[in-house]
């Protein structure tokens, strides 16, 4: 038996183990304790800047943005400045393919729109699945403009169906923003407010669109159509509009444009995150899909409705944050390589000088 000396293992963090007694050839195998396992080399934890807030977070190896605190109900401020933006960053060139896959998706559905329509709602009998939307009122605050009546509700879904076509409500995307607001508040994270601020602007200026475009259409719901595909009657007045919802509010879909909207901004705002366009798309098909069951959407409707949700997001997004351009590592680049030679008649330069009373440039050349 040989009595060995105490290893070395302040490595461990804590104090050393005596081995007394052990066969030396035996001591050599014995198994330390392995190292705490350290983060990824492209984690970078945010740190607090000097006014104590987290502002600045890196996603991805060599991609950092920065998120300034977004100012109270700024968001509203941003609404006519996204407005504006938005055919610039629709209608530029690169998206000319995307434009014809909406114009030629749309028409393809809008001919098979009475077919799916029919197919949905005979799904849903099979499932047992009711096709009402009903709903409870909790808060109601009456609101009047004129002689529209324009209350302000607050409704609970009491189906299942309906509680599909409610993740497509205006209040849900909002409770979700305001989420984002107080706990963006309470942990002092920008990135958290900034991404409850772009949900409001995309989400309202989205609305805006729709709507316009709503009562531009008058295109019939299926719950009320009294043609196949729905009647077009546009420019409907603006009471008679609010008056009959249905008869006109069809085209195109605001409910998927508001969902769309939300699962963008979370999803470009947190990359880190990848299960959140996995699970915000799966959760936009039974929207969809129960939108066609009770008879509020057409198919047709989508596609135009999801793109205005998702350029609205890419708007707001864009304008929220600054990307972090990292400084460059010297050992990253290694030694430094002798600069290329210009040639000789282009290495002469410029001077000003001034000799007594005259002023002038001289050109010097180096051979």
């Amino acid at each position: 038996m040989a009595l060995l000396p105490l290893p070395d293992t302040s490595w461990l963090g804590g104090r050393a183990d005596t081995i007394i007694g052990v066969p030396q050839d035996t001591a050599r195998q014995t198994v330390r304790k392995p190292r705490p396992a350290a983060a990824p080399a492209d984690t970078v934890f945010p740190a607090r800047n000097a006014q104590g807030r987290f502002s600045t977070y890196t996603v991805a190896p060599g991609v950092s943005w920065h998120y300034a605190k977004p100012r109270p109900f700024q968001w509203l401020l941003h609404i006519p400045r996204d407005l504006g933006q938005f055919p610039g960053y629709a209608f530029q060139k690169e998206n000319t393919n995307t434009l014809t896959g909406l114009a030629v998706s749309s028409v393809v559905l809008w001919v098979a729109d009475q077919a799916l329509v029919d197919a949905s709602q005979d799904l849903g009998r099979g499932l047992h699945l009711s096709a009402s939307s009903t709903s409870k009122t909790l808060v109601q605050v009456p609101f009047r403009i004129g002689a529209a009546n324009l209350p302000l509700e607050f409704n609970v879904p009491d189906n299942l169906n309906s509680a599909f076509s409610y993740l497509g409500n205006c209040w849900t995307h909002l409770a979700i923003a305001s989420g984002f607001w107080v706990y963006g508040g309470l942990r002092q994270d920008n990135r958290t407010l900034q991404t409850s601020s772009q949900l409001g602007e995309a989400i309202l200026a989205s609305g805006l669109v729709v709507q316009a475009l709503q009562r531009s259409t008058g295109r019939q719901r299926p719950l009320v159509a009294t043609e196949e595909r729905g009647k077009w009657e546009p420019f409907p007045s603006f009471r008679r509009y609010q008056h009959q919802v249905p008869n006109y509010g069809a085209f195109p879909g605001g409910h998927l444009a508001t969902a769309m909207a939300t699962v963008t901004v979370i999803a470009d705002n947190y990359p880190e995150h990848r299960f959140i366009r996995p699970l915000g798309y799966s959760l936009m098909g039974l929207l969809g899909y129960s939108l066609l069951n009770n008879g509020m959407h057409w198919a047709s409707n989508y596609p135009i409705g999801i793109a205005l949700g998702y350029a609205f997001a890419k708007i707001a997004v864009r304008n929220g944050r600054t990307r972090v351009e990292p400084a460059p590592d010297p050992a990253a680049t290694g030694p430094l390589a002798p600069a290329k030679r210009r040639p000789w008649y282009r290495q002469g330069s410029f001077s000003p000088y001034t000799f007594g009373p005259f002023t002038g440039a001289s050109w010097k050349l180096r051979w």
